[in-house]
């Protein structure tokens, strides 16, 4: 098949799982693949471009898959491509897109001149400041590698408080043994930027709620001083009509989703929207037009829709007005 999502997803988490070219020939070898044909590069994301691109023509993929969870076997990441693959199916989403006309019906009760308004008459100019700043916003969101190579994303606010969720931080333990990475990103013409890593230090703040799913955990030094914060305060959702999210999908470098970014449902306590993320995208800042943090992403795909019994296909964050009020609670900042 045609170089796809899945392969991109892959070459990401490999290159970051099997970075040293003596692990990545064991894999091959383990997945059946002839080292013979691959050109391996002291550059991870090269070789494993090339293993991935040999493994498709050989239809090795699922074999390679298979190779890697026998050392990881609880990755998400890798889970989710082993039923892609094995589906004939070229993303590590499962499911088919939402069809967009039927998503506008999960909003509420809004009329159909209100539809009308968010789909097609609402101006979608923005000053080109919104750029500036969201490039700003973005220095603060930070990629997370736990030691058992699972990965996420967070971001960093005041007092040196890295927020996350409790799904890809769950304890002190685990917090004391990851580590953050910013600037995980690469330049406009493609090249990876070197990245800043942290470690945490629970033992100097951590706050969790697994009903809630997010985490605060103070960083080991001051990161602020270099990549700043996101100011987490209260904001009014109801008014939210579109969410822009910068992510570590696929635990790869840090992205912006802006498109079909559509707010479909908001209370007290979850935010619900058509912005697209992938698994490694857990813990990332959600942000409204003005830049402001209104939600914790935390899941996606068939996920109920609060006060009903309806399940749909949507992206899922947790209110920031509830990490707010932790923070207000705890005295970390």
């Amino acid at each position: 098949m045609a170089w796809n999502e899945l392969l991109t997803a892959l070459n990401y988490v490999l290159a970051d799982l099997y970075p040293f070219q003596a692990d990545s020939v064991r894999i091959v070898n383990e997945a059946g693949l002839r080292p013979a044909f691959i050109s391996f590069s002291n550059k991870g994301i090269d070789s494993w471009h090339n293993i991935l691109t040999e493994a498709d023509k050989t239809d090795h993929i699922l074999d390679l898959i298979h190779a890697v969870r026998r050392d990881y076997p609880e990755n998400p990441i890798l889970i989710q491509a082993a039923d892609a693959q094995s589906n004939k199916l070229s993303s590590l989403t499962n499911l088919p897109a939402p069809t967009l006309d039927r998503e506008l019906a999960w909003r509420g009760n809004l009329s159909a001149d209100n539809l009308e308004k968010i789909m097609g008459k609402q101006s979608t100019l923005l000053p080109i400041s919104f750029l500036e700043v969201g490039l700003q916003r973005a220095r603060s969101v930070a990629r997370v590698r736990r030691q058992t190579g699972e990965l996420g994303s967070g971001f960093l606010t005041r007092a040196n408080i890295f927020v996350t969720n409790n799904h890809v931080l769950e304890t002190e333990e685990q917090a004391a043994s990851a580590v953050i990475q910013f600037n995980y990103q690469q330049t406009p013409v493609g090249l990876d930027l070197e990245p800043t890593t942290f470690e945490l230090d629970p033992s100097l703040g951590f706050l969790t709620s697994r009903d809630d799913d997010w985490t605060l955990v103070r960083v080991k030094g001051d990161a602020n001083s270099e990549w700043g914060a996101l100011d987490v305060k209260p904001v009014d959702v109801d008014k939210i009509e579109r969410v822009n999210i910068i992510q570590h999908p696929s635990g790869g470098p840090k992205q912006i989703a802006l498109y079909h970014n559509v707010v479909t449902f908001a209370d007290d306590r979850r935010v619900q929207y058509l912005t697209d993320t992938l698994p490694g995208s857990s813990g990332s800042p959600v942000f409204d037009d003005r830049w402001r943090v209104v939600a914790l992403h935390h899941s996606g795909g068939w996920v109920p829709q609060p006060g009903s019994k309806q399940t749909l296909f949507r992206n899922e964050g947790i209110n920031i007005n509830l990490i707010e009020h932790a923070f207000g609670s705890s005295g970390l900042l």
